[in-house]
């Protein structure tokens, strides 16, 4: 039994442990950071913040085992005044001489900033032990950002932008790093991501804005540069078929490409709608599908909460059925978030 819900303090520990499996930047594995970015979480379900400053962390609770087994967040504004997303845009140049008849297209990356940023979702990560189940938690874990985006489609922006990782080296540091960002910075990769968390002014002022051949790297460097990890590769799949693509640009840090959709064209985003619950589905009808359902609630403790389970849409509204409904709490009448997962 699984229930999709906002962070809650006593969710630290387990949150840790995710964390350390992938360390990124959105979800650092920092228990001092963890802790506040739980905090802000809470805060910003809870209304304290305008909406560009929300940050929104979801975890996945096994239920029977009583621990979390995956989270992913929502950043409602990736990039302002204050802190500006940082990118290397990747283009293309080409050279010609006619003097000994050569032709080259050159790739470049040229470093840029976003002030006025889309919405970013990010920070999924599911435990190994969990992977491959037959309920496609990864999944549930991946479609709830967008069912809470398209619940309150006022809160975030009008683009919406993943950052998918590359494939990295097994102690989890990055070549492109090594090979570029090292010579202009003096630091590490770990140090370098660590105090970027914080302040990107050293990446503004020791970086060069004037576009970088990446024929200039070894070989083995170039080719990965908007690629994605194989690890990651299901994310992207998933991505472009609700509407995502590669939008030429990529992590300084690391390379990983930028995937970008219009919100109002994220196939995940336009399926979403309020609904009234009808009540409960009969376990043994198989219904018109799969759903997954949200429900929001007036209290300190929790705010909101998702499941997924077999739906059947009527005039009185959606019946459903999950495991996990009665965690859910909702009772017939009540207003509820539906996103149908049908070919999706």
């Amino acid at each position: 039994m699984f229930l999709l819900r906002e962070v809650r303090p006593s969710d630290l520990d387990d949150l840790e442990v995710l964390a350390s499996r992938l360390n990124t930047l959105n979800l650092p594995a920092d228990r001092d950071v963890l802790k506040r970015l739980i905090e802000y979480s809470r805060a910003s379900f809870g209304g304290k913040y305008e909406p560009d400053d929300a940050e929104y962390i979801f975890v996945l609770r096994d239920i029977e085992q009583d621990r979390v087994v995956g989270t992913c967040m929502i950043i409602a504004k990736h990039g302002t005044f204050e802190r500006p997303a940082v990118y290397f845009h990747v283009r293309e140049v080409q050279k010609y001489s006619s003097s000994i008849d050569k032709h080259f297209r050159h790739q470049t990356v040229q470093l840029g900033f976003d002030f006025h940023g889309p919405t970013e979702i990010g920070g999924l990560i599911l435990h190994p032990d969990y992977r491959g189940h037959k309920l496609k938690l990864g999944k549930m874990l991946a479609y709830v950002r967008f069912l809470y985006i398209g619940m309150h489609p006022e809160r975030f922006q009008d683009e919406i932008v993943a950052e998918l990782l590359p494939e990295l080296n097994a102690d989890g540091t990055s070549d492109l790093w090594h090979h570029l960002g090292y010579n202009f910075t003096g630091l590490d990769y770990m140090t370098a991501d660590k105090m970027s968390r914080e302040n990107i002014e050293f990446i503004r002022s020791l970086f060069p804005f004037e576009p970088m051949y990446t024929a200039l790297l070894p070989d083995h460097v170039a080719e990965k540069i908007g690629k994605v990890g194989t690890p990651t590769k299901p994310v992207e799949k998933m991505l472009r078929g609700i509407g995502f693509e590669y939008d030429q640009s990529i992590d300084p840090f690391d390379g990983g490409p930028t995937f970008r959709c219009r919100t109002r064209s994220c196939e995940a985003v336009k399926r979403t709608v309020w609904q009234k619950f009808a009540g409960t589905l009969d376990a043994d009808d198989p219904g018109d599908g799969t759903a997954m359902i949200g429900f929001e609630y007036d209290s300190h403790l929790v705010r909101f909460r998702a499941t997924v389970g077999a739906y059947r849409l009527g005039e009185d509204g959606v019946r459903f059925y999950s495991n996990g409904l009665d965690k859910l709490r909702c009772k017939p009448g009540d207003r509820i978030g539906f996103l149908p997962l049908n070919d999706l």
